[in-house]
Formats: structure tokens, sequence, C-alpha cells
């Protein structure tokens, strides 16, 4: 008898412990109980060609990693995560003694906003986001400014993840 009892309150746990995180495993999470998202290119509005492709394309990389939201075609999705990079700056950080230009800081400015696919209804607005990274002037481009693009972006990238997934 005593072990039929024990046995019951063990299954009993058990369902108990199963429906609790039932509910939680499948919950709608984020705003709006969206699961996918859509990242279309980047609005452009400076003049370098690439810069909004490159953000969209490192935004992508960095939801397929963090893996709680899936990445899907617009026509699939829950949520559209709509970028747009606004403006660009290059100007001198730091200066040698005789007032020379010895590194430059990039920064990055964007904004994004998380709309609900079927509709169009806003579902977050991150506003203004800025990064920046720092570059020496002695170096090519390759090797100072594009890493402090790379830097400056993934500011904005962990920004923007952070705080879409922010509600899981």
């Amino acid at each position: 008898m005593r072990n039929q009892g024990s046995a019951r309150a063990m299954t009993l746990g058990v369902a108990l412990l199963l429906v609790g995180c039932a509910h939680y495993s499948s919950s709608g999470g984020l705003v709006g109980g969206i699961r996918t998202v859509a990242i279309p290119t980047a609005e452009n509005e400076t003049s370098e060609v690439d810069v909004g492709q490159r953000l969209s394309d490192r935004v992508t990389d960095a939801f397929l990693a963090d893996g709680r939201l899936r990445v899907v075609d617009e026509e699939s999705s829950d949520a559209l995560l709509l970028l747009r990079v606004q403006r660009l700056e290059d100007e001198p950080f730091t200066f040698t003694v005789t007032e020379v230009t010895e590194q430059y800081r990039f920064r990055l400015f964007t904004s994004a906003v998380l709309e609900r696919a079927e509709d169009g209804s806003e579902l977050l607005d991150l506003g203004s986001l800025v990064g920046w990274g720092t570059y020496d002037a002695a170096l090519s481009e390759e090797e100072g400014r594009d890493p402090a693009v790379d830097t400056a972006m993934d500011m904005i990238i962990e920004e923007i993840v952070d705080r879409t997934t922010a509600s899981w």
C-alpha cells in the first residue's frame, strides 16, 4: 500500500511538472506571440551602396545563431524586422602631438521596427540605434575601417536581438 501511495505521488508530481513546463515552452513569448521573422534588406539612406545589405545579412546571421526566433521569408513570417541605415560618420578621434589624426571613429546610425506581417501593425519600435568602432588612420580600408564598421554593426545587432527577444 505504501509503495502504491509513493508511486501515485511521484506520478502526480511528474504530471504537474510537465503541465507547468508545457505552458512555458508553448507560450507565444514575444509581443504578439510571433515565432518567425523576416528580415528584408535594410533601407539605405547613405552613399555606401552595400551597407544596407551587409547589415541585413549580419542581423539575419545573429538571429539564426540566437535561435529564439526562426528567420523565414516574408510570405511565411509572423513579423518583419524593418531596418534603416540613416547615416554614417567618420570623424577624427585621436591626434598626435602635432595634431595629425591617428585614429578615426566610425559611427553607424540606424533604426529598426518590428511589424506584424499580417496587418503591418507595429509590435516594437527600437528607435535610433548607434554603433561605433575606431580604426587607425594609417591602415588600409580593409585592415582599418572595415573591422570598425563590423564592430559598429555588432553593437547595433546585439541591441536589436536583445530587445526583440527580451520577452522570451
